[in-house]
């Protein structure tokens, strides 16, 4: 379960970023704060593994407490997501570590593919190895000779996501349920079962009826070995 704190001094926008988190998983814990005193007490109490965090609060800047937080070697992650445009703040936040920066306003798409680069990243750290191709799409952001161009995927769907599915579905015990992927990746039933059905239709993936002697059928799903994904 990925525990998440919002660190938010704008009531409405607080509550967008909830209602996004919501929409991509419901299994998120979710904590909410509007200043940096309000966010180290939380901070104490509770363990976190995702911080979305704007710069311009009421009590400080936002990158003081990130600074404490790398200071303290707290193990989380950080978007930063904020109005301010200023080179100087990328940079400095850069520096100090952080996942992604986010301009205010932003759709929902593009919030998705950045809490799906957060799962991503988690998942491949959790590897015993990594190869070079993949420490390469990690640092540099680059894609991976995995992932389809962004062009080629079906409206809706996103390169990030994508590889991140495909990703988790390397790891399954095969035939593996769409349940498994959700459980593992913390997105959405309705999300991982669009990814799946993209990659069932372009043979990358098997489907098989189980017929139970009690009850409805099932389906689970394996990887075609003449298409490695």
């Amino acid at each position: 379960m990925t525990r998440v704190l919002i660190i938010e001094d704008d009531p409405m926008v607080q509550f967008i970023h909830k209602s996004y988190l919501e929409k991509i998983s419901q299994t998120m814990t979710i904590y909410t704060s509007t200043t940096l005193k309000e966010s180290r007490e939380l901070l104490e109490q509770h363990e976190i593994d995702l911080i979305l965090l704007d710069i311009h609060l009421e009590d400080g800047n936002g990158l003081q407490l990130l600074e404490e937080l790398r200071r303290q070697k707290y193990d989380m992650d950080v978007i930063l997501i904020t109005a301010s445009k200023e080179s100087l703040l990328v940079k400095e936040s850069l520096h100090l570590g952080v996942l992604d920066y986010l301009i205010k306003p932003f759709t929902f798409d593009r919030f998705e593919k950045r809490v799906a680069l957060y799962h991503q990243k988690t998942t491949q750290l959790n590897q015993s190895e990594m190869n070079q191709e993949h420490i390469d799409a990690f640092l540099q952001g680059q894609r991976t000779l995995e992932e389809p161009e962004e062009e080629e995927l079906e409206k809706g769907l996103t390169p990030e996501t994508l590889q991140f599915v495909i990703s988790t579905i390397q790891q399954l015990e095969q035939p593996f349920k769409i349940q498994d992927i959700t459980d593992k990746t913390k997105l959405s039933h309705v999300s991982v079962r669009k990814y799946v059905a993209y990659l069932e239709k372009n043979g990358q993936l098997l489907s098989e009826n189980i017929y139970l002697k009690v009850g409805r059928p099932y389906k689970v799903f394996y990887l075609n070995q003449k298409e490695e994904l």
